[in-house]
């Protein structure tokens, strides 16, 4: 730890001999409301040009400030916003001027795959509560990006919203339109509305420069402690809208009869087909009721393979599917005890998210053909995919309490399982969590956040799961025989978030029974203290930007009071000029009981590496190097190894993207002896976007781990979000032993599949 402190305050020492000059003649906004007024038949055409005459006659809202990474400077490059409503939209306009427009970086992408290059946007929380807001965003191209903002600071990027946006580019400016329905929005039921706002630009060039209408400071522990408040808008409608969004699939697959043998027939089955349908219904502007029936869920894009050698524990995926991605931040909590993924394959599912009065609401039905378990021991989880039916139920309750992130909260989940006779509700075992959460904020920069659970299961009986251990102290067994058992679980934060020392002190605990069916969890018996302790330089230099030294400590220990794990990492992160940036962190105490073994001394460090210098390459690497803990059931013992992974996105030109991404992870007994592990997974997307709405997308991906290779075509029209046309392929190449036992790849699974949805508003 020592020497990384004394290299924070070498290299602190350097950035603070460079001055990146003097900036107190700029006087920033102060006045920060924004009063917007009305007009009707203004007859705008989205084409970005900005050249109809209500945008002449609109004030313009300028004298933007520079915030990243210089704080309340005045930016190189001028910026102007100009605004207005009529009784179905929001329109803004952005006028972006440049210096040199050479620089300028722009990709014709998908959607949401613009935030490395410039874009201007802004982020609006209608209900002016400082707890959730839209983020909406637009690159020089047009392309759309949007996210949901959720305090203090998270961003959901699986967010997508109906809206419409154009650009244009002239020779010393480029400029953006968009126009927002207000039934794309969620907003209090009254006549006035008064909405806190932001408006930004990004201009990346020698560092990524970010430009805020209103000063925000680096002491703000969110986004909206200072903020403007958009005013003027009266009488406007969201509620009572349908939308209908039926989908038509038709699909045709094929497998290799004998996976044990390549030499075995490839079987072809008939062409399938399948529709189902999505409705959505505004009750009222603040609250929402979703349905569907036999809804596609199927990956168009697949989940990028993880390395899970040396690894006993579930892996965790992020939700991809519309129908759950819509109002999901609701759910969030200070445990994952919500994670929609464990609903795998339902028949048909209903969900109603909204606001009434102060209180959040969200509700989650769902009956699932194929229900799938985590189930979490000690020091493993074990993942099973059964062809078990189930229905879920998930009510979450948040009272707002003032006007920042400040609530209560309630949770409850419920899974009740069928037994294996396909009679809806015969049930055979259930999960049931109970949890009350709540978040204070204090003095501005502080806050302390707690969350109490109960836990309450009976086990399915599954003789097709077989494992003969026990837990708790041998009280029960660890196969599902239809035990039943309940436990507690909960957790406390205490942190800090400001300008210069940030922290955060932490302890979480889940009974030796913890178990979320509807949720996340990968391990139990369990108590754990931690403290993240960051302290902030920003030198504001030709050289650096920031530098945050700090360390990451943890005590873990069972629910019996024995030491479990003992870990302590004093960490660096340092942003460089031209968009360079490194983190490093160094296992100086690394000990953990497993496998009966208190196995101390793992000693390793990590680095990452990131740099976005260039607009047409930018990437990056990752590297840990040291001593692992070789996780083998029988006789786990400390060895040697590393695992380096490097990315790159390589845009060949404004249409043509590729991405790469190679992990390479390797294990042995000691540093240069025998391999335990030794493998990598290379993933290649490349994209070819024909215009905003068209695009062929080629994924490759190499998985040596367990020998296939997978080649994923797709040709796809996207006219919103929602009304989308696919068509496209999978081949599954396996090294399979022939009759001979000789292995070779040999193609063991294959998709063609064709579909379209299309969403109707009324």
């Amino acid at each position: 730890m020592r020497v990384y402190l004394l290299i924070s305050v070498f290299i602190a020492n350097i950035a603070f001999g460079f001055s990146a000059g003097d900036t107190s003649l700029f006087k920033v906004n102060t006045n920060l409301d924004i009063v917007i007024n009305k007009y009707e038949d203004a007859n705008i055409k989205i084409d970005g040009a900005l050249d109809e005459p209500i945008w002449k006659k609109l004030p313009h809202l300028g004298n933007f400030c520079e915030v990243e990474p210089h704080e309340k400077a005045k930016p190189e490059v001028e910026t102007e916003v100009m605004m207005f409503y009529d009784n179905d939209n929001l329109y803004l306009g952005f006028i972006c001027h440049e210096n040199d427009m050479s620089k300028l970086r722009k990709t014709l992408a998908d959607r949401d795959k613009m935030f490395s290059d410039d874009w201007v946007g802004f982020i609006m929380d209608t209900y002016n509560e400082g707890k959730q807001a839209y983020e909406i965003f637009t690159n020089p191209l047009g392309i759309q990006g949007d996210l949901m903002w959720t305090a203090p600071g998270n961003e959901d990027a699986t967010y997508d919203a109906v809206w419409y946006s154009a650009a244009k580019i002239y020779k010393d400016k480029w400029t953006a339109e968009f126009v927002i329905p207000f039934k794309t929005l969620r907003f209090p039921n009254k006549e006035s509305q008064e909405w806190r706002f932001h408006l930004i630009r990004t201009r990346p060039r020698e560092n990524r420069y970010q430009y805020f209408w209103v000063p925000i400071s680096r002491d703000d522990p969110t986004l909206f402690t200072h903020y403007a408040v958009l005013k003027g808008i009266k009488n406007i409608k969201a509620g009572n809208n349908l939308e209908v969004l039926p989908y038509a699939l038709s699909s045709q697959s094929g497998a290799i009869s004998d996976n044990a043998n390549s030499d075995s027939k490839f079987d072809n089955e008939k062409i399938k087909g399948q529709v189902g349908i999505n409705l959505r219904y505004g009750i009222t502007s603040n609250l929402t009721a979703d349905f569907t029936l036999n809804p596609d869920f199927s990956q168009v894009e697949s989940d990028a393979a993880q390395i899970d050698v040396n690894n006993p524990y579930a892996l965790y995926y992020t939700e991809k599917r519309p129908f759950f991605i819509e109002g999901n931040a609701m759910f969030n909590s200070p445990s994952t005890l919500v994670y929609t993924r464990a609903i795998n394959n339902p028949l048909s599912a209903f969900k109603m998210t909204g606001k009434i009065g102060s209180y959040d609401i969200g509700f989650i039905s769902a009956y699932d053909r194929n229900s799938p378990f985590i189930l979490p021991f000690e020091e493993k989880s074990v993942t099973l995919f059964t062809n078990r039916k189930s229905l879920s139920n998930i009510l979450r309750i948040k009272k707002s309490l003032g006007k920042d992130d400040s609530y209560i909260g309630f949770i409850y989940t419920d899974r009740e399982v069928s037994k294996d006779n396909n009679k809806f509700l015969d049930v055979d075992g259930y999960n049931r969590v109970f949890a009350v959460d709540g978040n204070y904020r204090f003095l501005q920069n502080y806050s302390f956040t707690f969350q109490l659970t109960k836990y309450i299961t009976k086990e399915i009986n599954y003789p097709d799961y077989y494992d003969t251990s026990k837990f708790y102290n041998g009280k029960y067994t660890s196969a599902l025989d239809g035990e039943s058992y309940s436990g507690l679980g909960g957790s406390a934060s205490f942190a800090r978030s400001a300008r210069h020392w940030n922290f955060s002190f932490d302890y979480g605990n889940a009974s030796p029974v913890a178990r979320r069916d509807d949720g996340y969890i990968t391990t139990n018996n369990f108590g754990r203290f931690s403290t993240s302790q960051v302290y902030t330089f920003n030198p504001e230099t030709k050289l650096i930007n920031r530098i945050e030294p700090g360390f990451y400590a943890m005590v873990r220990h069972d629910y019996d009071g024995r030491m479990r794990e003992l870990f302590v990492g004093p960490q660096i992160n340092i942003s460089f000029a031209k968009q360079i940036y490194l983190y490093s962190q160094l296992y100086l105490v690394n000990n953990e009981q497993y496998g009966g073994v208190y196995h101390q001394g793992a000693h390793r460090f990590n680095l990452n590496l990131n740099v976005n210098t260039f607009d047409n390459l930018t990437g990056g690497a990752y590297l840990a190097l040291g001593k692992f803990i070789v996780r083998d059931e029988t006789n786990p013992y400390i060895g040697w190894g590393y695992n380096l992974e490097l990315w790159q996105t390589i845009k060949l030109f404004d249409r043509l993207v590729l991405e790469n991404d190679w992990n390479y992870y390797e294990v042995a007994k000691s540093y240069g002896g025998e391999k335990v592990y030794a493998g990598y997974i290379f993933r290649n997307k490349s994209t070819y976007q024909f215009n905003k709405n068209i695009s062929l997308r080629l994924i490759t991906q190499y998985d040596l781990f367990s020998q296939n290779f997978n080649l994923d075509p797709l040709f796809s029209y996207k006219l919103n979000p929602f009304t989308i046309f696919y068509i496209g392929s999978t081949y599954n190449y396996d090294n399979i032993d022939n009759s001979m036992g000789i292995a070779r790849y040999v193609l063991s699974g294959r998709q063609f599949f064709l579909k379209f949805q299309y969403l109707w508003r009324m």
